[in-house]
């Protein structure tokens, strides 16, 4: 490493192409379980996890993308046996629900991402991988609080994509208060 370059320069260098070795083999292998496009996979995992019975504009907001977007998105995922669009309970609106083939393909997303992040690690010791993981619940926890700085200063109506669409909760420990996006978001909703 040359004298002028700092390890924290070093260190955000690597950490900015591995993030995108890492993006990309992942979209690559969860994009070619549904072939919808990229927002599919994440539009189907999030409907996995939290969103089944959502609205149209809860799922925009989710995947960060116009209203008009995710209807398009939809009416594909539709169109190929899904989800399907059932009426909400207030009768105002329009829920969106995985079929048993959406929810099967929604697992096989969440399967595949799991494998492909996986295999990222392989060459890491036990306790390399646990030292990595405070890293990554400490830097996940300065992402989501500066998003939610940007997100309170913005003034366009861009809907901002959540980090945790194509999350696997029960890997992250969401349930057991072990997920560092859910735990920024519960205390600032208490503040």
């Amino acid at each position: 490493m040359s004298q002028t370059m700092s390890s924290r320069q070093h260190a955000a260098n690597v950490l900015g192409a591995l993030s995108l070795v890492v993006a990309d083999r992942m979209n690559t292998a969860v994009e070619a379980i549904a072939m919808l496009g990229p927002s599919a996979p994440a539009a189907l995992a999030a409907m996995h996890e939290f969103l089944d019975g959502g609205s149209v504009t809860q799922l925009s907001s989710v995947l960060g993308l116009t209203h008009s977007g995710t209807v398009r998105l939809v009416d594909r995922l539709a169109a190929e046996g899904l989800v399907e669009r059932v009426g909400a309970q207030d009768g105002r609106a329009v829920s969106v629900v995985l079929t048993r083939r959406g929810r099967r393909t929604a697992a096989r997303i969440l399967q595949t991402r799991e494998k492909s992040l996986a295999s990222t690690l392989s060459a890491l010791s036990q306790e390399e991988v646990d030292n990595l993981a405070a890293a990554l619940d400490t830097m996940l926890t300065t992402v989501t609080l500066a998003r939610a700085e940007e997100r309170s200063a913005r003034t366009n109506d861009r809907p901002q994509p959540w980090l945790c669409r194509l999350c696997d909760f029960a890997a992250c420990g969401r349930s057991e208060g072990n997920c560092p996006v859910a735990n920024v978001v519960t205390a600032s909703n208490r503040s």
